[in-house]
């Protein structure tokens, strides 16, 4: 079952396939990709709720984003630093434990 949709970009350039539960693929000439549950994070599809620990995880995000913009890095895998992780954990439980 296809449709057209209201993608961004040019206007019917992409088709829309549900080709099961909470997956949906998104076609044009050459090329498709597919989302899971409409794009949103795959781990609240049942309704999970987020807790404070997902500023663990955001702190995590802009400390690679900061290594990131300083630039110097070999193409590859990268993980944040443990000096970086220790302090996001420390600063977490200083402020959660107050």
């Amino acid at each position: 079952m296809s449709q057209r949709n209201g993608c961004p970009g040019p206007a019917g350039a992409y088709e829309r396939t549900q080709v099961g539960p909470h997956i949906t693929r998104y076609l044009t000439t050459g090329h498709y990709f597919s989302l899971l549950n409409g794009g949103n994070a795959v781990n609240f599809l049942h309704g999970a709720s987020v807790g404070p620990f997902i500023f663990l995880v955001q702190a995590g995000i802009v400390a690679a984003s900061a290594v990131l913009a300083g630039g110097g890095l070999c193409p590859g895998m990268h993980e944040t630093g443990p000096a970086d992780r220790a302090a996001i954990a420390a600063t977490r439980l200083d402020y959660f434990n107050q």
